[in-house]
């Protein structure tokens, strides 16, 4: 197993008597860039959310308990939202006059100017914690 997938096993094998781990992410404020380096940028994470999101889920056991990816494609903005249990998180990339910016949208991301992920590790702690922050399986098992 690689060593996120041996982070989300112990996130989802966590008990109630574990102690809480502390997960962040960091963020830097989003500055117009090139529309090139912008759209690079953007299916650069996207692959690694990509990546990591196939990772996580098989490790998780329930099927129908697994993180979706749902990609969009607009006329001027490339954006993908992970789902997990009821919570989202949104990364986006809006084009305007030649330049992209980048955007942080969803559960537990502070509202106000727009921010993007500082780097690869943070995209990783990003769906660490909306797994952590999910609460209980939607299905649990029957005894």
């Amino acid at each position: 197993m690689t060593p996120f997938m041996l982070r989300v096993a112990e996130l989802v094998g966590a008990t109630d008597s574990d102690p809480p781990e502390e997960l962040s992410y960091r963020t830097r404020p989003s500055a117009p860039t090139p529309a090139n380096l912008g759209a690079d940028r953007h299916v650069a994470v996207r692959a690694l959310a990509e990546q990591l999101l196939c990772e996580a889920n098989a490790v998780l056991a329930a099927q129908d308990d697994h993180l979706g990816l749902v990609d969009e494609a607009l006329a001027d903005e490339l954006r993908f939202t992970v789902l997990f249990r009821g919570r989202t998180v949104q990364v986006s990339t809006a084009f305007d006059h030649g330049t992209a910016i980048g955007r942080l949208i969803g559960d537990g991301v502070e509202p106000g100017p727009a921010r993007e992920l500082e780097s690869a590790d943070d995209v990783a702690a990003l769906l660490l914690l909306l797994i952590s922050d999910s609460g209980p399986a939607r299905h649990p098992i029957s005894r």
